[in-house]
């Protein structure tokens, strides 16, 4: 009989220890990887005495073509970044580009890894292990932003951190006043206009719709108002979206339909300050 006690004790010491263990590391993952998207930000954003500007091109043709190479057609200005990249690739090379969504938390880098796609699943923007990972674009992007569609994914965190702010626009309300939203890259400073925000099916879009075949590019445009959960989504009547603009997909996952993907998806308004077509 006292055997048993005995086993019973430790067993239950054990499955204390391993709880214990189990919290103790949820904790600490929780206070390092806020703490470190903290530094991160604040040395994003250490430019406010040190502001630069970068000579960038400004297309007056479509942006796939004139602002990737650069043609004749396209006019230069220096237009300010507002973000420190050269601090930002000090602290992690794959960081490409950050993101700014007004009336939500993100205000988060994106990176790409150059070999794995899942590896900013579990790594943070410092690149140390994290379950709160990092936003991040797919190696298979060739030019992120400057071609049809980037798609960026991150997590969707219960502190309501990474892309748990995207939830945001399935309120109407929501949705409407914040349709507009910024990204920036080393070159470039985009402003997107949201004209969908949808629960989608949980396929890797930039590998089952290929940007360079023209009849996929439509596909996508019209997979998004088929291939979606009507009750929690939402488009904009009023958008005009075409297989020859450049759009952006931002990509979460949901508490409930596990096996779908909550999408805000945008087009390209303007790039370093002017109007795209």
């Amino acid at each position: 009989m006292k055997k048993k006690k005995l086993i019973v004790f430790f067993f239950v010491i054990s499955i204390s220890a391993i709880c214990a263990a189990t919290v103790g590391y949820f904790v600490s993952d929780y206070f390092y990887s806020t703490e470190a998207m903290a530094a991160i930000q604040e040395t994003a954003y250490d430019k406010a005495e040190k502001a630069t500007t970068a000579e960038v091109i400004i297309p007056q043709t479509k942006v796939p073509d004139s602002a990737a190479t650069g043609n004749s057609a396209a006019a230069k200005k220096k237009v300010e970044i507002p973000i420190d990249f050269t601090a930002l690739k000090k602290t992690n090379s794959d960081i490409i580009a950050w993101i700014n969504i007004p009336g939500t938390n993100i205000n988060y880098p994106i990176a790409q890894h150059p070999k794995n796609d899942s590896y900013y699943l579990k790594h943070g923007a410092d690149g140390i292990s994290s379950s709160y990972g990092c936003l991040y674009v797919e190696t298979c992007e060739k030019s992120p932003f400057l071609e049809f569609n980037t798609v960026v994914y991150g997590h969707n965190m219960n502190d309501g951190s990474m892309f748990a702010g995207l939830h945001l626009f399935e309120d109407k309300e929501f949705y409407d006043k914040h349709r507009s939203f910024y990204v920036y890259t080393p070159d470039h400073a985009f402003c997107y206009e949201i004209f969908a925000a949808v629960m989608y099916s949980d396929i890797r879009i930039p590998y089952y719709y290929n940007d360079l075949i023209e009849s996929d590019r439509t596909a996508y445009l019209n997979s998004l108002g088929k291939d979606i959960v009507v009750s929690r989504s939402i488009i904009s009547k009023d958008y005009n979206v075409t297989e020859d603009n450049c759009i952006i997909t931002l990509s979460t996952c949901d508490k409930k339909l596990r096996d779908n993907r909550f999408l805000v998806v945008a087009k390209l308004k303007q790039i370093d300050g002017q109007d795209v077509k």
